[in-house]
């Protein structure tokens, strides 16, 4: 057990868990201003289901007055939802090799950044927390080339340390399919879920777009947090515009000579056409994307979520 609470505590600094409070108090606000009466989770905002009707009493919002039966009957009865008390959702945090991308830019010099594996784990740990308090279920799922480690979910509060744990217990390392991970997982869910997938996004990706949009077309919903390097999002050739620069290919291995200043233009032209596809196919597909820069606090980052989808509800 002593070992389970260190690795919480590496991951979950007293910091972060009081962002993470935060976080959980503004939801249930958010929750409450929304669908009143109801326990959601406010992170992933799930359809309600009608349940029954009941007569209209002072006080009650007009908004769920049930105006056919009025036209019909004249009656004033108000709509009540069904109550779902444990969301379930599904944490997949990519450990592929260019996960480990982040201390050290192209160039071999040091950026005073984790990689952005270790943001992955911070943001999957505090959402681990918040979803915990709320008293849903959560589990997890690693995955590169094959799914590494697997927590089932549960609402306990020891599931926390269960995912800290599995998170501090693999390295980047390998090639990703992460549609392959998630085809494997659709197959595992049988109860509506959320899905959250926690990586930078480098793998097929018209395949993932695809396999996203069944898990949605599917019932499930479907959070995509893309983890990137500020010099992912912006290329930064730096001081080594001129001159022969050796890069590495981080999922693959392969390195290569190259003028950082006579490849910057197309490189930033491909990561444009690369954030362009994304944002394009989450929205044929009906899913949510979060692009996460690692030199911004996870605290901050999922602050901006909430705010943006509070205002979406509006």
């Amino acid at each position: 057990m002593a070992v389970k609470n260190n690795a919480m505590a590496e991951l979950l600094s007293p910091e972060l868990l009081d962002k993470a409070r935060g976080l959980s108090m503004m939801a249930r606000r958010i929750v409450e201003g929304s669908l009143h009466g109801l326990h959601r989770s406010p992170l992933f905002g799930f359809s309600v289901e009608f349940a029954e009707h009941r007569e209209y009493s002072p006080g009650d919002e007009l908004k769920h007055l049930d105006w056919k039966v009025l036209a019909r009957s004249e009656r004033y009865v108000v709509k009540q939802y069904e109550q779902e008390t444990n969301l379930r959702a599904i944490l997949i945090v990519d450990h592929s090799e260019s996960m480990a991308f982040g201390p050290v830019d192209i160039a071999g010099r040091e950026t005073g950044r984790g990689s952005k594996y270790e943001y992955a784990c911070v943001l999957a740990a505090a959402l681990g927390h918040i979803l915990v308090e709320q008293g849903d279920s959560v589990g997890l799922l690693m995955a590169a080339r094959q799914v590494t480690q697997q927590v089932p979910p549960s609402a306990s509060r020891g599931r926390l340390l269960n995912i800290c744990t599995a998170l501090l217990s693999v390295t980047p390392g390998e090639q990703t399919d992460l549609p392959g991970a998630l085809r494997r997982l659709a197959a595992q869910l049988t109860r509506r879920s959320v899905v959250v997938l926690i990586s930078d996004l480098f793998d097929n990706t018209e395949e993932l777009l695809a396999v996203m949009g069944q898990l949605h077309h599917r019932g499930h919903e479907v959070l995509v947090f893309q983890v990137l390097d500020p010099s992912e999002a912006v290329f930064d050739v730096g001081n080594t515009s001129h001159g022969i620069t050796v890069i590495r290919d981080m999922e693959t291995g392969a390195e290569f000579d190259a003028e950082p200043h006579m490849i910057q233009e197309p490189v930033q032209k491909e990561i444009n056409r690369f954030f362009k596809q994304l944002d394009t196919g989450v929205t044929r597909f009906g899913l949510h994307l979060v692009r996460c820069l690692t030199d911004r606090q996870v605290g901050e980052t999922l602050r901006e979520y909430f705010k943006k989808r509070h205002m979406s509800r509006k």
